[in-house]
């Protein structure tokens, strides 16, 4: 079911470089399972309670994953709410040209970016800031060198300070 409480699973793993102070010493990363694909997204929006089948849901996804780069292409922002804000941009080579007779596409531009902003409203937020405050850390556990996995290790969060 739905839940408004993120929680993240994390692993340690220790860093390796002799040539940094950080040498032998252990990070938290992102538990990353894998990837969702359309049909595994749609499945999870319909365990939410989302109305309807998966292959209902799964065309409706497919089809906002075609729109949404064919109106970002024609210039347009599109905004999902609650999401944020997909975006253009060009990225132009410095110095520009002297004159506009003078640019060239094929000189002066870098390239494109398909660009995203999270919804930073109140009752949105997934700013950087906002979407950490939202988070909890769950289950994680540590990489041997071997590559193997060692036992789960909860994380005890800090205590807040008394004000």
């Amino acid at each position: 079911m739905a839940t408004n409480t993120l929680i993240m699973s994390y692993v340690l793993k220790k860093f390796k470089n002799a040539r940094s102070s950080a040498n032998n010493r252990w990070f938290a990363y992102v538990n990353k399972p894998g990837t969702l694909s359309t049909r595994g997204l749609a499945q999870h929006m319909i365990e939410h309670g989302l109305i309807g089948n998966r292959a209902e849901v799964e065309a409706i996804l497919t089809k906002l994953s075609e729109c949404i780069p064919e109106l970002v292409a024609q210039g347009y922002g599109v905004k999902l709410e609650g999401i944020g804000i997909f975006y253009p941009t060009i990225a132009n080579e410095k110095g520009g040209a002297e004159t506009p007779a003078e640019f060239n596409i094929a000189q002066n531009v870098k390239g494109v970016h398909f660009r995203f902003r999270p919804d930073s409203t109140n009752l949105d937020d997934l700013t950087t800031k906002a979407f950490g405050k939202k988070v909890t850390f769950g289950n994680g556990y540590y990489k041997e060198q071997s590559g193997a996995k060692a036992p789960m290790i909860p994380l005890v969060a800090a205590e807040e300070p008394e004000p």
